[in-house]
């Protein structure tokens, strides 16, 4: 039943329903209470849908996404980029709209949120990987009223934010109970991280954390190297890795990041023998050499669906005041050979 009928059975003005569903002023207690009686009897709904199709081609919702450019040292970002495109498109009838503001590091974050405030927009996506930028955005964000939704890693701010994200601690614990498998207690480990221009991503410590947590929790007292580099360099061995990497027992390796690919080369031109490795993503090069065996296990945190799942959150939001899929937790994935051929 539509507005119609409820104007009919509440003895009202069809005008008088629209303004109950809508909250505003104009209607007596009285009234008001009536035709919210008659609605909840008939158990009508409004449908979102079609009074977003009414307004789309007035009244669009634009959403501003701020994420890293997806260059060949963020390939990763290219992922989330193409579920943001796809729910998009499947919202473009409704009036869907993005713009992109893609950035290099933490001043040129810092420099596009400005741009994004000078604009109207109805929502932001954006990645925590900058704590004092992203505690500024969420703040004029909030004064704005505009919703946010942060990807990728979950980090403590300043006031209540909204995450889509794995469990980065988790993930590690996972990570270091499938190298154990493959390692055991007489092994030596290593955990690989990436440094950008504030230090080494929040996930990758949270990663590194949960990793040696999981074997403080089995009481195995193993070595554990931790590598860093940046994001700006190329992968090199040092003197010390190298004789790290020139001993006989079992070396299990884990990437914090998405450049798992970075290793097989690496460990052929120096003969490191009896390696396994655990990584991050799907990329086409961690395929390849997952694939080849020389790459053992792979952490899906399914990026496109982050980005997908961002943007349709959103919009169920501002269209319903649905905020049930503004948080999200993605299950740790674990990819091998076997099951990557259905990806």
């Amino acid at each position: 039943m539509g507005i119609k009928k409820i104007a009919e059975l509440a003895n009202v003005s069809i005008g008088t329903v629209d303004r109950v569903l809508h909250n505003r002023k104009g209607v007596s207690k009285e009234t008001e209470k009536r035709v919210r009686k008659v609605i909840k009897e008939i158990g009508y709904t409004k449908n979102t849908t079609a009074s977003r199709l009414k307004l789309a081609s007035v009244k669009k919702i634009k959403f501003a996404i701020l994420i890293p450019e997806a260059e060949n040292k963020w390939n990763y970002w290219k992922l989330p980029k193409k579920g943001i495109e796809q729910a998009v498109q499947e919202l473009r009838e409704l009036g869907v709209a993005v713009d992109n503001y893609l950035f290099l590091d933490s001043s040129s974050f810092n420099n596009l949120a400005e741009q994004i405030f000078l604009k109207d927009y109805d929502a932001i996506v954006t990645v925590p990987f900058f704590k004092k930028e992203s505690n500024s955005l969420l703040k004029r964000a909030e004064g704005k009223k505009i919703p946010i939704i942060f990807l990728d890693t979950e980090i403590e701010l300043e006031g209540p934010a909204c995450f889509i994200r794995q469990d980065s601690h988790k993930a590690g614990r996972v990570a270091g109970r499938l190298l154990h498998g493959l390692v055991g207690a007489k092994g030596d480990y290593f955990v690989i991280n990436m440094l950008n221009d504030r230090g080494i991503h929040a996930n990758n410590i949270q990663r590194e954390q949960g990793f040696r947590e999981f074997f403080n929790t089995i009481n195995e007292k193993v070595t554990i190297h931790t590598i860093n580099y940046s994001l700006n360099d190329e992968f090199k061995v040092t003197a010390e890795m190298e004789d790290w990497f020139g001993k006989d027992n079992l070396k299990g390796m884990f990437v914090t990041n998405s450049k798992s690919h970075l290793l097989p080369k690496i460990l052929e031109q120096y003969q490191v023998k009896n390696t396994f490795i655990v990584g991050f993503d799907l990329n086409n090069q961690n395929l390849e050499y997952l694939k080849e065996d020389k790459i053992n296990f792979l952490i899906n945190q399914q990026p496109k669906y982050q980005g997908y799942a961002a943007i349709k959150g959103l919009f169920n939001f501002i269209t319903k005041q649905d905020r049930s899929e503004l948080n999200l937790d993605i299950p740790v994935e674990i990819i091998v050979k076997e099951n990557s051929a259905t990806l």
